[in-house]
This record gives C-alpha cells, sequence and structure tokens, in this order.
C-alpha cells in the first residue's frame, strides 16, 4: 500500500483569497493545478511535502484562457492540454508545433486533467510545452499580492525543479508574440516507443522566411549544457538566420555547429553521444516539418 505524506488541502474562493493565503503561508504552500505531476512526486517522496496544498481549480474559469489580444498570444495557466486542441492553436499552420507536441503527450486521461502552467512549472527537462514555449520567445506573467511581474521562460526555468517563480507567486498566464504568416513551429521527440514517453531527445524549431532565406529560426532542446530544463540553441539559430534554406545548410548546422554548441549526459536510459547524434537528427527533422509546412500551409 502506498500512503501519502499528510497535508492540508485549501480551495480558495478566488484568485485575491489565493493571493493572500500564499503570501501567509508561503513557503509552507504549494499551489496545484490539474496535480498529474505534483501528486506522483508526493507518493514517491521525490519532493518535501508542503504543510499546504492550494488547489487551483476553483480558479478554471478564471484562468483558462487562450487568446490574441495586443498583438500577444495569451494561455491562461490553468488551461488543460485538452483546451489547448480545441483552440486555434490546433487549426493555424502558425502554431503547428502545438498539434505535435499535444500527439506525444501523454494519454487522454491526463490531457483533461494537465495544465500548461503544470506543465511549465515541473521545471524538468521533460516539460514539453516549456521546449516549445521557448521558440516562440514565450513569457509568463506571475502575480502576487505585490502586484505582477513578467518574466521570459528562460528566466523562469533556473534548473530542475528550480524556478525564479517567488513562493507566494502564482503564475498566471503564458504570452508570445503573434508570429507572421511566413512562420511555422515544429516539435520532435525520440523514445524507444511511441505512447507515455518521457523523451530521451525532445526538440522544438520555429521558422521565418522570405522565399527560402531564413529571415528568423530558433531551436530548443529538453536541454543544451549541464542544465536539466529545456534551452535554447543560440549558437545554431545565429549561424542559420539570414542564410538560404539548403540541405548543405542545415547538415552544417546540426554536425558542426550544434556539436560544439552542445553537451549532452551519459546515465541509465543511453549514452550522451546518442542523445547528441538525435539532437542532430532532431534538429535537421524539426526545421525540414516547418519549411513544408509553411510552403505548403497546412499542419
Amino acid at each position: 500500500m502506498v500512503v501519502l505524506y499528510s497535508f492540508e488541502l485549501y480551495r480558495p474562493s478566488s484568485l485575491e483569497d489565493a493571493l493572500v493565503f500564499l503570501e501567509k503561508n508561503a513557503p509552507d504552500a504549494k499551489p496545484m493545478a490539474g496535480g498529474t505531476e505534483l501528486l506522483v512526486l508526493l507518493r514517491d517522496r521525490v519532493i518535501k511535502p508542503p504543510r499546504y496544498i492550494v488547489d487551483l481549480s476553483p480558479l478554471r474559469r478564471e484562468l483558462s484562457y487562450v487568446k490574441v489580444n495586443g498583438g500577444y498570444v495569451k494561455i491562461g495557466a490553468l488551461t488543460t492540454i485538452w483546451e489547448l486542441s480545441r483552440s486555434f492553436l490546433h487549426s493555424d499552420v502558425r502554431y503547428a508545433g502545438f498539434v505535435d507536441v499535444f500527439k506525444k503527450f501523454g494519454t487522454m486521461a491526463l490531457r483533461f486533467e494537465a495544465t500548461i502552467g503544470g506543465n511549465i512549472m515541473t521545471a524538468t527537462q521533460y516539460s514539453d510545452y516549456a521546449t516549445l514555449l521557448l521558440v516562440y520567445d514565450a513569457r509568463v506573467k506571475l502575480l502576487s499580492t505585490r502586484g505582477s511581474r513578467i518574466l521570459s521562460l528562460e528566466e523562469l526555468l533556473v534548473d530542475k525543479r528550480v524556478t525564479g517563480a517567488k513562493p507566494d507567486e502564482l503564475l498566471v498566464e503564458v504570452l508570445f508574440p503573434e508570429p507572421p504568416r511566413s512562420a511555422s513551429s515544429a516539435f520532435v521527440k525520440f523514445d524507444r516507443r511511441e505512447v507515455l514517453i518521457a523523451g530521451v531527445v525532445t526538440s522544438a524549431a520555429y521558422l521565418d522566411l522570405e522565399g527560402d532565406v531564413i529571415r528568423d529560426v530558433r531551436v530548443s532542446f529538453d536541454m543544451v549544457r549541464e542544465k536539466r530544463v529545456p534551452r535554447r540553441a543560440r549558437v545554431t539559430e545565429g549561424f542559420l538566420r539570414g542564410k538560404t534554406f539548403t540541405d548543405e545548410v542545415l547538415f552544417e548546422a546540426s554536425e558542426r555547429v550544434l556539436s560544439g554548441e552542445m553537451e549532452r549526459v551519459t546515465d541509465w536510459w543511453t549514452t550522451g553521444e546518442y542523445r547528441l547524434d538525435m539532437s542532430k537528427v532532431a534538429l535537421r527533422r524539426g526545421l525540414y516539418k516547418c519549411y513544408e509546412r509553411i510552403k505548403g500551409g497546412v499542419i
């Protein structure tokens, strides 16, 4: 029999109520969105149990949305993975990477409960939506009784299970600039099987073309160096930007530039050498998918 640590569950009546409770009880209170990650971590004794868990489900109506406002795509932190799939993010080619992530994300049951905010705040290399959102230059809005502040996603993801959010802050929104019509994205995930996978290597790509010239490009991986959180491969981006999209350019970017920028780790799962080789494949495959989507206009 598995026994969870004991804790008190608090269900706020409003967003303001949640923020006041966190202010009074942080760091002994931890927010819970869908609970698909947090409850497993508590069950497996991976993290120290808090005195209080703040159940955010009463705030779903307020913090669950996908919209475009003022030139920015804005996603409420409590938007579930299933709700994302019912939005324009799954029908507009500019956001095609969201469809790729959804197809690789857990089970259908998890998609109904897991939230975009929870997936990001997990802060591990397995945060697939964080990997994708990095190539959209995403930022997050954090809220507390002191007010709000905006952090880039890279600033938020400090290291494995470590974020830049303060103990009394809630992540309430993810936002990124609306991409041009000449852009698209892709997400690539490799593992030994196709379903219920953590991912030996994951990667996302964003491409903006002017004809066949790479006007803008962004690529990210589950990790690039020693920090076990998703990161951009900025040296590789700089090499690609402004060049004509050709097989030769992509091959040089993956074999010479990325391999010089990236350091992969060896663990019980596989070797660093294998991860690096598959990262090169993921880079090329993701950029080819972006190119085909832009030229074909379909996901």
